[in-house]
């Protein structure tokens, strides 16, 4: 009888442990997918600080015949800028707002290809490299953040990780799949 309490005791401890140490570990992940999503919402808040320059730029060069094709796709990338600013968190809705602010952006870029006043621009040119650039970065920034979120989501669906993730009230995170 005093063998059982002493196992059930030791069984307790040990159960204790290793909860106490995954609560650290999907702690310090979670902390990890938060830092990675702000670093990637502020190059994302970077683009868009650089969308009203490229647009700018754009109307100076724009052709009278095309005024109001132009006109039109500066408007809706005024307006999905302004929704995306409006969305900071991620999830489906922002992945979706900023794959159309993305599509928004390469549209007004291509516009430089039927435009060569426009295409000579050096502050468009400029624009456009660093948008390139940013591009680039966002990749590698998101690919991160996914590893980091894929790997929370493998640890909370663990077996001896359900108790302790239910008590932290750890949920699955959503991927943020940029292009």
């Amino acid at each position: 009888m005093g063998n059982i309490i002493f196992v059930s005791i030791g069984i307790g401890i040990v159960l204790i442990f290793f909860w106490s140490i995954s609560i650290i570990h999907m702690r310090t992940i979670r902390d990890e997918i938060n830092t990675r999503w702000y670093n990637l919402a502020d190059k994302l808040q970077y683009r868009q600080d650089l969308i009203p320059n490229l647009i700018e730029t754009i109307r100076l060069h724009t052709p009278e015949d095309k005024k109001v094709e132009y006109e039109k796709l500066i408007q809706k990338t005024i307006q999905t800028r302004s929704i995306s600013e409006k969305t900071p968190n991620p999830g489906s809705e922002k992945i979706i707002i900023e794959h159309d602010l993305s599509d928004c952006v390469n549209k007004l870029l291509d516009l430089a290809i039927g435009n060569s006043q426009l295409a000579e621009d050096t502050n468009f040119l400029e624009l456009k490299k660093q948008l390139k650039d940013i591009w680039k970065e966002l990749n590698n920034m998101s690919d991160e953040y996914n590893n980091r979120v894929r790997s929370h989501n493998r640890l909370i669906r663990k077996i001896y990780n359900l108790i302790p993730a239910l008590l932290m009230r750890y949920s699955k995170k959503k991927i943020f799949e940029f292009e």
